[in-house]
């Protein structure tokens, strides 16, 4: 006869935590890259970098990461906001982008959006408890009694997760020749977030053979 076997308390605790560790790390969730595009391209002029970020100092930073990241990998990089008067807001293959881009000297372009991601985490407010006690007479004896109050100081917070949307598009003819996007757990450093969300999409394409 066959023995069904019940995962014992400690295994279940291990797995529900290898689940969400892997749930609390930023991550790649999809990617796709044009086997055709020569990868060389990229070394023989600047590389513009495009961060979508409806938060002007977010954006900054996050382009300055990209630059940063890819220099780093001997590949020149071009900041938008540097560019006086470059359209950053249009699609990431729009005619208008691809012009923007060609026009300021670019070899290719990145263009990463970021937006809110699916999850949100509300930390309740931290708690402060009252001990109150008190005695009474019972028969020949005293008892001594009590209770605890608690009530919460200030008000709950709540976290977001953020996702980015990337592609990496040849500047002379507009073509995509790599995308992909990834999200980060909930948290309330968005500039953290954003600086995870710009390395793991950096080895994703180191991975694809792109840097």
């Amino acid at each position: 006869m066959t023995k069904l076997r019940i995962p014992r308390a400690g295994e279940l605790a291990i797995g529900l935590a290898a689940s969400l560790a892997g749930c609390a790390t930023t991550h790649m969730n999809a990617q796709w890259r044009d086997p055709g595009f020569d990868a060389g391209v990229l070394r023989r002029g600047p590389v513009l970098v495009i961060c979508r970020v409806p938060d002007e100092t977010l954006r900054r930073l996050c382009e300055d990461q990209w630059a940063t990241l890819l220099d780093a990998r001997g590949i020149t990089p071009l900041r938008s906001y540097s560019v006086p008067g470059f359209t950053w807001a249009g699609g990431d293959v729009s005619p208008e982008m691809t012009a923007a881009a060609a026009a300021s000297g670019a070899t290719a372009y990145t263009n990463m959006s970021i937006v809110p991601g699916g999850t949100t985490v509300v930390n309740p407010a931290p708690q402060v408890g009252v001990g109150i006690s008190g005695g009474g007479h019972r028969g020949s004896g005293f008892s001594v009694g009590g209770i605890g109050i608690s009530f919460p100081v200030g008000s709950p917070t709540a976290t977001y997760s953020l996702g980015a949307n990337s592609a990496l598009v040849d500047a002379t003819s507009g073509r995509l020749v790599w995308s992909g996007s990834a999200s980060t757990p909930a948290s309330a450093d968005a500039t953290a977030q954003v600086g995870a969300l710009t390395q793991v999409t950096i080895e994703a394409m180191r991975t694809a053979g792109l840097l």
